[in-house]
């Protein structure tokens, strides 16, 4: 308690000192405010410029005359005319100039690109040409659709040949004169004869005999002359025949063959 006695007395002197300071009752006048402040001020003819300072000579005020002569007037701020302001030189052109040609940036060429591979062809089988000749009309249908059915197109072709040849007597106006012209040759010694009894332009034809080649036929023709048969002669029979050519893969050639019984026998050469 005596602690805090001591320590409450002291704050109270302190408070009073500070007081009287303030009060101005320690011997210190106390400030009175704004003229005592002003009053403690420096003096402003005491106060110098720098640049007075440097060059020792007080600084001339211009007058105000001159600034307000040298900046044009309000009223003639805004009237500047040409003749005021001297217009710019007309450019006259430089013939050097004008003569050199202009300067083009040089470029260097692009290299070529690259051309890419052709795509590798991939290789076609091997093929050969191959010809069938003498086929009959139902032979040549069939061979032609076994090539269609693998997708080769065939060339075909028909032609008429002699398919044998007949020694005859020419066609008669009627059949007793045909058998007449047979009691002729029995006469002679000729007694293998038939007459043709089909409508046709062979009709009432005395038949002598049918030979597959034309020598044979010309041997009996010569052996009927030497007995004293003077009308008698060779007609060659024709048969139509079909030719077909075509240009398929070797490794179908067989096949083709195999599915028409016969035409393997029947190779030609191709043609042109």
């Amino acid at each position: 308690m005596t602690v805090l006695r001591f320590l409450i007395i002291l704050l109270l002197m302190l408070n009073i000192l500070a007081l009287a300071a303030i009060q101005g009752w320690l011997g210190t006048p106390a400030p009175s405010g704004e003229p005592e402040r002003i009053a403690n001020q420096l003096n402003p003819e005491h106060i110098r410029l720098s640049s007075e300072t440097a060059t020792g000579a007080p600084v001339a005020a211009e007058p105000a005359e001159q600034t307000t002569a040298a900046s044009p007037s309000a009223d003639t701020s805004g009237q500047l005319t040409s003749e005021a302001m001297p217009s710019p030189p007309d450019p006259t052109p430089d013939p050097a100039r004008e003569a050199e040609p202009p300067t083009l940036a040089a470029t260097a060429p692009m290299p070529p690109a690259a051309a890419e591979p052709p795509p590798a062809e991939a290789a076609s089988p091997p093929t050969v040409c191959q010809a069938w000749g003498g086929l009959s009309a139902d032979e040549a249908e069939r061979l032609s659709a076994r090539l269609r059915r693998i997708g080769v197109t065939a060339a075909r072709s028909r032609s008429e040949t002699p398919d044998s040849w007949w020694v005859r007597i020419p066609p008669q106006r009627s059949r007793a004169e045909a058998e007449a012209r047979v009691a002729e040759l029995r006469i002679l010694g000729v007694t293998d004869t038939y007459i043709v009894p089909e409508p046709g332009p062979t009709q009432f034809a005395v038949s002598l005999g049918v030979f597959k080649t034309e020598s044979r036929a010309r041997l009996l023709l010569g052996q009927l002359r030497e007995r004293g048969v003077r009308n008698a002669g060779i007609e060659p029979r024709m048969t139509t025949t079909h030719r077909i050519q075509a240009s398929l893969p070797v490794a179908q050639l067989r096949n083709v063959e195999q599915a028409v019984p016969g035409v393997g026998a029947k190779r030609q050469a191709c043609t042109r």
